[in-house]
């Protein structure tokens, strides 16, 4: 199975800060998991569908995903401290 879940740290600086590679993954997702400010930082060409996290967070919207192309947004270092490293374990 090809990978089917990307976790792209945003900052302030929105889409245009980001690198190839999250652009890439932004630009081909069939969802956008993340905050309602961090998705507002994602520009019209993102037709993904835009999924705010649930309350009380729950991983498990994204896991009922597996298969489709997702992508997490997190902010600052994801890997190290939020959502990532939650996905990661």
């Amino acid at each position: 199975m090809s990978p089917w879940l990307t976790v792209v740290g945003i900052g302030e600086d929105g889409y245009k800060g980001l690198g190839k590679n999250a652009r890439h993954a932004l630009l081909h997702a069939d969802q956008v998991f993340g905050g309602p400010r961090q998705l507002a930082l994602l520009p019209p060409c993102i037709r993904a569908e835009r999924r705010a996290w649930p309350s009380p967070f729950s991983l498990n919207p994204v896991l009922e995903q597996r298969g489709a192309e997702i992508c997490v947004l997190a902010s600052g270092d994801p890997m190290m401290f939020g959502v990532g490293a939650s996905l990661a374990r």
